[in-house]
């Protein structure tokens, strides 16, 4: 009875070790999930104001759409689109100001935008 147990035993710790090695190898294998354009930046701001989850999960969003946005505006013609293109960042940058960052902290933030507009999404 004793040996039937010890079989067991093994073929349960050969079967996890096979499985741990079969990850570790097709690792690699697996597609690295695409970066956003905008992951620097959210990083920062998390960093900054030490966003919570839900502000975060909110802030991915709007980078997302934002994202999304640029790519059909460059789809068209830049150069005739130039004021939409402004008027397009002013509009995220305001959404992640109100609708992100804690009501304490957006007179940092517009400071921060103040000093350096151009790394502030525009």
């Amino acid at each position: 009875m004793n040996s039937l147990r010890v079989w067991i035993a093994l073929l349960a710790v050969v079967s996890g070790l096979a499985g741990f090695a079969a990850g570790r190898l097709t690792a690699p294998l697996q597609a690295a999930p695409p970066t956003s354009a905008f992951a620097e930046y959210a990083t920062r701001l998390q960093t900054t104001f030490d966003l919570e989850p839900d502000r975060m999960r909110a802030l991915g969003l709007l980078l997302d759409r934002y994202e999304r946005d640029l790519e059909n505006l460059k789809m068209r013609n830049l150069n005739q689109h130039q004021p939409e293109l402004v008027r397009l960042g002013d509009t995220y940058r305001g959404w992640i100001r109100d609708k992100v960052l804690p009501r304490e902290r957006r007179a940092q933030f517009d400071s921060m935008v103040a000093a350096s507009p151009d790394s502030f999404i525009d």
